[in-house]
């Protein structure tokens, strides 16, 4: 039963559309009330001088227990552990009425596949996203191997190129490692192993958070660094020698995930 079908039989507020309930099976010639849905609850009005019961559509499932295809019992909000057994008109949209507030409390499995639905929707299936996400965890370790690649195969090295390579071998054990994974592990790890999307704006705004720190400890005074003052004349001071690359390479492959998100 969809939704405009229910709201057809229910959630009408015109009197000749709400459904009528009766105290018997048989012999349903006065209606003891009618209910109806007012936007998230169930609304049973009584015949007489009886106070309208309101159930709300979170406490559903405990105050409503179907008894039958026609027939439900309620138990009164404000006398907890006491029921009414209400039935309807014993024709097809008894029935009708019956399995639409059946899937109105969740009680067919309405929740949990909404739940699946959204946790399904929330998920990518991008394998570039990880090997960005991927590549952004290894990028403090790239970084020291290209360095002894540099040592390697650069023979007569300039100063910048020394400075580089001096400050990339002390990296892996500095400070900023351990910053750099305190920051993008959880949210690479979404990405990676659980695709969540939430993984991919969180990772683009780690990045930049990364990245604003490092940027920022670059105009500490030299004493405060905790990489030695580079001797020989540099074109750029030796801070910015070290951690330009790392700001570059570990910040441009996160525009990938702006590209991606809108896509999602």
């Amino acid at each position: 039963m969809n939704g405009n079908e229910m709201n057809r039989v229910l959630a009408t507020q015109d009197q000749q559309h709400k459904v009528p309930f009766y105290i018997s099976e048989h012999h349903q010639e006065q209606p003891h009330g009618f209910l109806f849905l007012d936007n998230d609850t169930l609304v049973l009005e009584f015949q007489g001088n009886l106070a309208e019961v309101r159930i709300k559509q979170a406490k559903a499932r405990k105050s409503v227990e179907f008894v039958g295809d026609s027939s439900l019992r309620i138990e009164l909000p404000d006398n907890p552990g006491k029921r009414i057994r209400l039935h309807l008109s014993s024709d097809g949209e008894g029935r009708f009425v019956v399995y639409g507030i059946r899937e109105w409390t969740g009680i067919d499995g309405t929740e949990p596949r909404a739940v699946r639905k959204q946790r399904y929707l929330a998920r990518f299936d991008s394998p570039l996203v990880k090997l960005v996400a991927l590549w952004q965890l290894v990028l403090p370790w790239t970084l020291l191997g290209i360095t002894y690649l540099l040592q390697s195969f650069v023979v007569n090295s300039v100063p910048e190129v020394d400075c580089f390579v001096s400050g990339w071998k002390r990296f892996a054990l500095s400070p900023v490692v351990a910053v750099h994974f305190a920051i993008l592990l959880i949210p690479a790890i979404a990405i990676l192993f659980y695709n969540r999307i939430w993984g991919l704006r969180a990772m683009f705004l780690a990045s930049l958070l990364l990245v604003m720190i490092v940027t920022g400890y670059g105009f500490f005074p030299d004493g405060w660094q905790f990489f030695p003052t580079w001797e020989s004349q540099l074109i750029l001071p030796d801070y910015w020698l070290i951690f330009v690359p790392y700001m570059i390479l570990l910040f441009v492959p996160t525009l990938y995930y702006v590209a991606v998100i809108p896509r999602m």
